[in-house]
């Protein structure tokens, strides 16, 4: 009765929040009555998620006698523990006293979170105890309990809270366990002796004992249980009720027959027609309520009737779960099946499940292949066939390059035979062009290893090289090696004049702060000064216009490295990469770490020959990497500069710009002082740094109605200023213990209204209907939001206005087998990583439509702009292919096309590594939290 009553205050009166789901097991133990073991898992918006929460439901201390005597005692009798755990009055613990090893010194009044994801209660120093036996316990020896479940119930109750899969894991140990067993031998009793030598008389009787021995697992049972079996209460509870689903092949299904059956008694048992899978089928035939549900979500509005073998409407709105039976992979096209399952709806047909786009295919595995849940070697091919029809050379060798690079292949030389012609295409004309011999012609050989050079040319920014993937053919230097420097050539080969005629134009355009700076690099570079210079200033004031004059003026005749802190940054400027990839900074740094950079080599005589480095979005870059890059430059630079390593960066200019308003350096589970002692201007180089200051904002038209800030008319520029600074007037609201809220003008932000959603895409994307073609209308749009249900809710609303067909992507997951176990497998099954979503990860199911703006979510393409963040817009959908034009940066316009890619989380939380092969990129918006 406690425990029905205790479950109840869990699932309906919601005594620790709304519960979705709830097990327990009851357990016996020897000496003792049975207990229950219960994992609830709670709603979202219920869950607990800080230490604060946690302790207004959660208390670890003894109650305060004259306030709350109810508690105390509650507290004395059933959550006292002595030092070995045991609240036993009699244990040799309680009677000898305080044991130094089980009692910490130090006292903290907070709660934390261990490694483990158990909340691990540190308890304060209150004075108040308990006597228990001969000793007095205070609040280290309390364990962690609910107080209203205490005190209602009168009983031992332990409350944890866990977070993490590893502690869900333990206590499910205890949820299935089993019962306590003893294993017993039995054998006759006799005279004989026990050790020596065996009488000959005895012998063949001791050796017939020896190889007869029986053995009987038993398993104990106390009178707690006897009594509770007897009474029929249940041992096991799940809440809501899963409905196990079986489903079978065509022409198959598990028969059972007992040994006495005929095989013609057996058959006129069985009903062929009469199995779940089989009934869900023709139940679609008749009913169009399961035409939009899945097998899995089928139990949801029928229930099966066992007896009748059939599926009828449920007439109660009752919560169920439907569990398929597990499949492993290596059971072929049952497994491909129960694939298949989970997403097709309303099959009324075995050929039903195998249609992909109105196409029935002979198998399991090619209709799971043809939806994306399959991992294969013929996608690539796929991909590159439906490429060719649109996309040029280049392109198509861009698109082999980034499949060598991102999406494991198997077999690289199969994928070069199969598609090598198509990305030599251009190689005769090209070399006619350049040679002037309009009949030239080249040879298979030769037209291939000409081909093969662009490919190995495009690995090369990824630190790669052909002869890295088995098969491909090995580059003949007699035909396609080039005895220069690509690096150097590359940022020397512009138009000089066309950058001439564009430095006058911008130069004439700066204001005088911009002027300033502008005179003083230029002075810095033709005199060698070097330096360390940093323009700081807001969103708006023009240090983008002010690089691109400096790029232009130098790179008439020197050379100018533009890099930027993050993808997106980059493609603002000529010639932009990221610092990461430019100068091969390690992920993984520290205090004494170098660049990957080698003497001698290309990138290291390119360093050599720069003149100016402009690093933007600096404050946003640890300062470890700042001054990894400054031992790096000082080392290379010495083969040109003998005093180099004693100058900043080796004598080369360095200008650095941003805006410490904006994001600081991410110093995981750090505070503030930490993320503030990693900012670049916490660097000893910062000592030599030359800082200027930009203020005017030349992205806020001067006309720009004000704004009305506490009745007063304020000009809006100058209130983003403000806002910027943290010099505009800020109030407290409710509890707050220092003013942190800004008033919002009514000018500036949208009025909800009845839907909220809908309004800010009314007023965002307005007649997107008519307008949806435009670039410049999808370009100079976008919403950002905190949370992953934001963006999906805003992509829904958005693709439901977007005219043309959805096209749905779904991704192949799976565990990775070199980080995991065969167990792993098991207990994580495709359509639960299929449910996982994980930050910087795209879901496992993408909707797209042709025209609707996509954002990459890795560094494909630097060189080409195809960064993380980098915006797109869908211009054709194929299978295993999406072919995008860039909306931003100096390759707007281009067309570009995008395979799936592997990819794994970077959070490390989850048990097993996941891989994801799915399409790098975001629908219409990211979620700006990452």
């Amino acid at each position: 009765m406690k425990l029905d009553s205790m479950m109840a205050d869990f699932t309906k009166h919601h005594v620790m929040g709304r519960v979705i789901a709830a097990v327990y097991t009851i357990e016996f133990q020897k000496r003792g009555l049975p207990h229950a073991h219960i994992v609830l898992w709670l709603a979202d918006a219920d869950k607990i998620t800080d230490p604060a929460q946690i302790d207004s439901v959660i208390s670890a201390e003894i109650p305060d006698k004259l306030t709350d005597p109810v508690g105390y005692k509650a507290v004395s009798q059933f959550m006292m523990h002595g030092p070995c755990g045991s609240a036993n009055p009699k244990c040799p613990c309680m009677i000898r006293g305080r044991c130094s090893k089980y009692f910490p010194k130090s006292f903290t009044d907070n709660t934390v979170i261990d490694a483990d994801g158990y909340a691990q209660y540190r308890r304060r120093d209150d004075k108040q105890n308990v006597k228990c036996g001969k000793v007095f316990l205070d609040n280290r020896h309390v364990v962690p309990y609910h107080r209203g479940l205490l005190v209602k119930y009168q009983g031992h109750i332990n409350v944890e809270w866990c977070n993490r899969s590893l502690a869900i894991k333990y206590l499910f140990k205890y949820i299935g366990k089993g019962p306590d067993m003893a294993t017993i031998v039995l054998q006759r009793e006799d005279n004989q002796p026990t050790t020596g030598e065996l009488p000959s008389t005895s012998r063949a009787t001791a050796n017939e004992r020896d190889e007869v021995k029986t053995y009987v697992s038993c398993r104990y049972v106390s009178a707690a249980e006897a009594c509770w079996r007897l009474y029929d209460f249940p041992i096991h509870h799940r809440e809501p009720f899963v409905q196990r689903l079986y489903f079978h092949l065509e022409n198959e299904q598990e028969v059972r027959f007992r040994d006495d059956e005929t095989l013609p008694q057996v058959v006129r048992r069985i009903d062929p027609d009469g199995t779940m899978f089989i009934q869900w089928m023709l139940t679609n035939r008749c009913d169009e309520l399961g035409h939009d549900l899945t097998f899995v979500k089928f139990p949801t509005k029928f229930h099966w009737d066992s007896s009748a073998r059939r599926w009828f409407r449920r007439k109660q709105n009752i919560e169920v779960v439907g569990r398929m039976v597990y499949a492993h992979p290596a059971s072929g096209e049952r497994f491909y099946m129960r694939l298949l399952l989970n997403i097709v709806r309303g099959a009324m047909t075995f050929e039903d499940i195998r249609k992909v786009e109105g196409t029935v295919h002979p198998t399991y595995k090619e209709a799971c292949f043809h939806r994306g849940l399959l991992e294969s070697d013929n996608e690539w091919h796929i991909a590159l066939e439906d490429a060719k029809a649109y996309a040029t050379v280049p392109q198509l060798r861009d698109l082999f390059v980034t499949l060598l690079v991102f999406c494991e292949v198997s077999n690289p030389a199969e994928l070069w035979e199969n598609h090598w012609t198509a990305l030599s295409d251009d190689i005769e004309y090209t070399q006619r062009k350049l040679l002037r011999l309009p009949s030239l012609r080249i040879d298979v050989g030769d037209r291939q290893m000409i081909a093969l050079q662009p490919v190995n040319d495009l690995l090369k920014q990824y630190g790669k090289k052909v002869g890295d993937y088995l098969g491909l053919p090995a580059l003949n230097p007699n035909v396609a090696s080039r005895y220069r420097n690509e690096l150097l050539v590359e940022e020397m080969l512009y138009d000089r004049e066309a950058l001439r005629l564009r430095a006058e134009n911008i130069i004439e355009s700066l204001n005088y702060m911009q002027s300033t700076v502008f005179r003083r690099i230029i002075q810095a570079i033709e005199f060698n000064l070097g330096g360390l210079y940093f323009v700081y200033g807001p969103g708006g004031t023009g240090k983008t216009f002010l690089w691109t004059a400096i790029i232009s003026k130098l790179s008439e005749g020197k050379i100018v490295l533009a890099v930027a802190s993050s993808g997106i940054a980059s493609l603002l400027m000529d010639g932009g990469r990221t610092a990461h990839s430019r100068f091969k900074i390690p992920i993984d740094i520290d205090e004494f770490s170098c660049c990957e950079i080698k003497q001698n080599t290309y990138l290291a005589e390119l360093i050599c020959e720069t003149s100016l480095v402009i690093w933007d979005e600096a404050p946003m870059t640890h300062r470890h990497v700042f001054e990894a890059v400054d031992r790096t430059f000082r080392d290379i630079r010495t083969k040109v500069d003998p005093d180099a390593s004693s100058k900043s960066f080796g004598g080369v200019t360095i200008l650095l710009g941003g805006d410490f308003r904006q994001v600081l350096p991410v110093v995981p589970k750090k505070g503030r002082a930490d993320i503030v002692g990693a900012s670049i201007s916490k660097s000893s180089l910062w000592n030599d740094c030359t800082v200027f200051n930009l203020v005017e904002n030349m992205q806020i038209e001067k006309n720009v109605p004000a704004v009305t800030i506490d009745g007063r008319k304020v000009p809006f520029r100058d209130w983003v200023l403000a806002l910027g600074d943290g010099t505009e007037q800020t109030t407290n609201f409710d509890d707050d213990t220092e003013p942190s809220w800004i008033k919002i003008p009514a000018e500036v932000y949208l009025k909800p209204g009845d839907n909220p959603l809908q309004t800010m895409v009314n007023e965002i994307y307005a007649h997107l209907g008519e307008q949806h073609v435009q670039m410049e209308y999808i370009r100079d749009r976008a919403i950002l939001t905190p949370l992953n249900e934001y963006v999906e809710a805003v992509n829904n609303e958005v693709l439901h206005r977007l005219p043309g067909e959805l096209k749905i992507y779904r991704s192949y997951d799976s565990v990775c087998k070199s980080a995991s176990t065969a167990v792993d497998e098991v207990l994580y099954p495709p359509e639960y990583l299929n449910s996982l979503k994980f930050s910087g990860l795209p879901n496992h199911e993408l909707q797209v439509k042709v025209g609707s703006p996509i954002m990459l979510l890795r560094n494909l393409n630097p060189k080409k702009s195809l960064c993380n963040g980098t915006r797109l817009i869908v211009t054709r959908c194929y299978p295993f292919l999406v072919e995008t034009r860039i909306l931003t940066g100096t390759w707007i316009g281009d067309i570009t096309f995008i395979p799936r890619i592997n990819m794994s989380p970077a959070d490390k939380t989850f048990p097993a590594m996941v891989k994801r092969k799915q399409f790098p990129y975001n629908c219409l918006l990211r979620n700006d939290s990452e």
